[in-house]
């Protein structure tokens, strides 16, 4: 009898439940609305997981997970998951859109408007993240792109950007006054004539923001259009247009501003 005692101590547990087995649990948990058994489950399976179990799998898991620790208030995790999903699965777009939302939130506007290009490079008809792109172009100051995305959006039937692709002006015409306001043209002081903006001053000006470690899209964003605002260091509005829709495109910001801004790019008018 001793033996067999002995034997149950010693003897080795029963076999752990595997990923697929996890996952399936977890899944179960969030239909029946229990999250945080949920969270739990995904964290064991996750836990547990082979190479021979698939990358697109673990990827599900990281995101399904990120879901649960997003919805109790855990931002900082949820953005962790998505990183480890988009690591696995660089097609999700919504994954894509949720990372962009949370770092808008937590101010990384720039690597926002990243994620979002993402999910539209994906997703052409992504209604919901051509409106936040449209917002965060809108904090950086770029009303032009902001009002582009905020038509595309209200295009696709997202009504809340309407109001906005319709009315959003650029900040000096804001600031103008109304045309039936009486104005006096000021006297036109004796300034040296005004010299042409030079396309290498452009590109000057967008490499001394790069090396500062800026992102591609935030220096492009940055500058003026010389049509509009012929101001040192301002480039041609063909160019930063060319530039937004290589990125449209899916071509990354690093190959789209290569393509853009060179010394003999043919969207640049001098």
């Amino acid at each position: 009898m001793s033996a067999v005692i002995l034997a149950l101590f010693v003897a080795p547990p029963a076999r752990a439940e595997s990923f697929q087995a996890w996952s399936a649990r977890a899944s179960r948990q969030e239909r029946e609305k229990d999250d945080s058994a949920a969270e739990s489950s995904y964290a064991n399976a996750l836990s547990v997981w082979k190479p021979s179990d698939g990358k697109t799998a673990r990827s599900k898991a990281f995101c399904s997970r990120a879901n649960l620790r997003d919805r109790r208030g855990d931002e900082a995790g949820a953005l962790a998951d998505l990183t480890d999903c988009l690591a696995l699965n660089k097609k999700n777009a919504k994954a894509y859109h949720r990372r962009g939302q949370l770092r808008f939130k937590q101010g990384q506007v720039s690597s926002s408007i990243d994620d979002y290009y993402h999910a539209t490079a994906l997703n052409e008809h992504f209604g919901a993240a051509y409106l936040d792109r449209g917002r965060a172009y809108e904090k950086q100051g770029d009303v032009g792109f902001a009002k582009e995305d905020y038509a595309r959006a209200c295009g696709l039937g997202v009504k809340e950007a309407c109001p906005n692709a319709k009315g959003l002006l650029p900040a000096e015409a804001a600031a103008a006054p109304p045309k039936s306001a009486p104005r006096t043209p000021p006297k036109a002081p004796d300034l040296p004539p005004r010299r042409t903006p030079r396309f290498k001053d452009c590109l000057t000006a967008l490499q001394s923001c790069i090396d500062t470690g800026a992102a591609f899209s935030t220096c492009v964003g940055k500058s003026s259009a010389c049509e509009r605002k012929p101001v040192n260091g301002c480039c041609p509005g063909a160019c930063l247009w060319s530039f937004r829709k290589r990125l449209n495109g899916g071509d990354s910001e690093a190959a789209a501003f290569r393509e853009t801004f060179s010394a003999s790019a043919t969207c640049a008018s001098h």
